[in-house]
């Protein structure tokens, strides 16, 4: 095998693995999807700004093309510098193994709802 069909980052790295790659992939994709969530929530929220107040951040723009823009590399600043957590849960999410999904019952879907309303909740029998 030569060295030519190796490619340069594995090249230099010893003990380099295909896992190693599938991780990186995984977190690279769950990025780009906190980046595009924030992307939507920023033009969304800009969306809600009055036009015919003078409001808005680019008036004139008939087409939102500067609006996009913005939306769109301001939504990739932020996840880049931390974002909100997005990327990491989907990260911790995707790489849990061994653990499967507990399936949700007719209580447990009642207790959430009881939560959500405020009332007292009780620990369903046997557990």
């Amino acid at each position: 095998m030569s060295s030519a069909s190796i490619s340069a980052p594995t090249l230099g790295k010893p003990g380099a693995t295909v896992a190693d790659k599938a991780v990186a992939r995984v977190k690279d994709m769950a990025g780009e999807m906190e980046a595009t969530f924030l992307s939507m929530l920023l033009k969304e929220m800009r969306q809600t700004l009055d036009e015919g107040e003078g409001g808005g951040l680019f008036p004139g723009d008939t087409g939102d093309v500067q609006g996009g823009l913005f939306d769109l590399y301001l939504g990739r600043h932020l996840a880049g510098a931390g974002g909100i957590g997005l990327a990491s849960a989907l990260v911790r999410q995707m790489q849990e193994t061994g653990a499967a999904p507990k399936p949700v019952t007719h209580t447990d879907a009642h207790a959430l709802s009881a939560v959500g309303s405020g009332r007292a909740v009780s620990a369903p029998p046997g557990g």
